[in-house]
């Protein structure tokens, strides 16, 4: 003890040695607003900061909330006149986030300025802690910080850490730093299943504040993460910049690469205020994406790349509140596949808003055939939705596979015109539809069919010298007409089994037999779904 120091208030040290043959130390901090002790009282342990220590055993155990630190048979002796030794048997930390534990820890000590440094920790394949510095040199104004520098996984992180409780709630301030992360490795070492492959390029972050007062807390991010692979999906970079102020997030960019397919999002957001508010955020922003290779950028988001493929641009603005959509949206599509349906060209644009999905235009193309769309669909409880279809096909059958399979070898043209008319849910629709080796059959039909219910459904079609007529309700469908001759007999059939598979299905999405029966000059058709 320096007795003259503490007396007389001279220079130097209060305590010159400070030697500890064993230490155990619990900490559990369960009210973080709470004061542990008086402004004096830190002043007081800070002016008995030691010219050296020794600890011969150390065993440390520190809980704060649900994260826990814990130091088995650790030894520490650090001098301001020469270098000291560290080591620990285990380190083991615990958090919703990490659960790690590191073995046979040694590493160099350097106490000056009342900032204790521990240098050369190996912490685990790929991990070298290089240095890390708890800083006491401000535990007089209630303030510590800490310092470190590591070599991770091929690449650097280093970070700064301090937490100021001279006011409640203490302020924390990080700022921290990360430079070529092998991705690989580094799932490796924390035992992920899943093989990922990439570099973490660059990352910086900043946060200042304390996040039970989330109005008060400044924070950002940026990052860019290169050559990701995940499974089956690959990006070659993405970029992702965020600023949080004033309760607002601020995505200056989130960007996408993916070989010759781009995209782009930035936009603002309100800084939830509860948990449940995450599952509605208030989001308002633009997008903008080139995908000229469609197959690979929906393989990104977890989709089979076999379904899609070619060119398209979507440009818009988005704005969700309370659970609610709303922007604009173009789309415009080359040499598409979509759900392995081919497709010429795609123009579409869509309008969102509170209640209402908009579909302002749709035109699709494909070699002669063509469908242009225009409509409106209530987002409520009723669904209510009103608009035009007009479509031209030159074969029917070339689209059976969406709904029945693969359609029959060899089969000839079945070409049809189809113009509709929805008001309220309720359907108009009529056209004509080419038969092989028949005149051109016109068919009307009207129906209310509304989201999610079961519909009535009534028709009427004309052939040369037959006039039928079907009804449906509740799951089956049946058709009967007289023939005045077996010449058209497989006319009628293949027109209502084209009917039934292509036309009701499509408004089914579900799987039918179809049964038929011909006797005398009689026809007689049963559809059960």
């Amino acid at each position: 003890m320096n007795f003259k120091h503490i007396l007389l208030g001279t220079r130097g040290r209060a305590v010159r040695d400070l030697s500890i043959q064993e230490l155990r130390g619990e900490l559990r901090r369960s009210n973080p607003a709470g004061r542990t002790m008086t402004q004096r009282g830190w002043a007081t342990l800070h002016n008995l900061l030691p010219a050296n220590l020794s600890v011969a055993s150390l065993d440390i155990r520190v809980e704060a909330g649900p994260t826990m630190i814990l130091l088995r048979k650790g030894f520490l002796s650090a001098s301001e006149l020469e270098a000291g030794r560290f080591s620990a048997a285990e380190v083991m930390i615990g958090s919703p986030w990490l659960r790690q534990t590191f073995s046979d820890l040694r590493g160099a000590t350097n106490w000056q300025d009342n900032r204790l440094a521990v240098a050369g920790l190996s912490l685990t394949r790929g991990l070298d802690l290089q240095s890390v510095t708890a800083d006491l040199s401000r535990l007089a104004d209630q303030r510590v910080g800490v310092e470190f520098d590591a070599d991770a996984f091929g690449g650097k992180i280093r970070a700064n850490i301090s937490q100021e409780w001279r006011s409640q709630p203490a302020n924390w301030k990080v700022a921290g730093s990360a430079s070529d992360i092998s991705l690989a490795q580094t799932s490796e070492a924390i035992g992920f299943t899943d093989h990922i492959d990439g570099l973490l390029h660059a990352c910086n972050f900043t946060f200042t504040g304390n996040l039970a007062e989330p109005s008060h807390v400044i924070a950002s991010l940026w990052g860019e993460l290169t050559a990701l692979t995940w499974r089956n999906r690959t990006a070659e970079a993405i970029t992702l910049g965020a600023v949080l102020y004033n309760r607002q997030i601020q995505l200056q960019q989130l960007y996408i690469r993916q070989k010759t397919n781009q995209l782009t999002l930035s936009g603002e957001a309100s800084f939830p205020s509860s948990s449940s508010d995450w599952l509605s955020p208030d989001f308002r922003g633009d997008i903008s994406a080139s995908i000229n290779q469609l197959g690979d950028f929906a393989a990104l988001f977890g989709t089979n790349p076999g379904d899609f493929a070619g060119n398209i641009a979507i440009e818009g603005t988005m704005n969700t509140r309370n659970r609610k959509f709303g922007g604009h949206l173009t789309f415009d599509g080359t040499s598409l596949t979509l759900f392995k349906t081919a497709i010429d060209t795609l123009s579409a644009k869509l309008n969102l808003k509170a209640t209402d999905l908009e579909i302002e235009q749709l035109d699709l193309k494909r070699k002669n055939d063509s469908l242009t769309a225009q409509g409106k669909l209530d987002m409520s409880h009723e669904h209510n939705y009103s608009g035009t279809i007009s479509a031209t096909v030159d074969d029917l059958a070339e689209y059976s596979s969406i709904f029945c399979g693969p359609a029959e070898k060899n089969s000839k043209p079945a070409p049809a015109h189809i113009e509709i008319t929805i008001d309220s849910n309720k359907w108009n629709a009529r056209g004509v539809i080419g038969l092989p080796k028949s005149s051109p059959v016109d068919f009307t039909a009207n129906f209310p069919l509304r989201i999610g219910k079961a519909f009535p459904f009534r028709g009427r079609c004309n052939i040369p010298k037959l006039t039928a007529r079907w009804h449906y309700r509740a799951g089956s469908c049946s058709a009967k007409a007289g023939i005045p001759s077996t010449s058209v007999k497989r006319a009628v059939i293949s027109l209502l089994q084209e009917i039934a598979r292509h036309w009701i299905f499509s408004m089914l999405r579900r799987r039918m037999s179809i049964f038929w029966l011909v006797e005398n000059s009689s026809f007689k058709i049963q559809a059960t779904l």
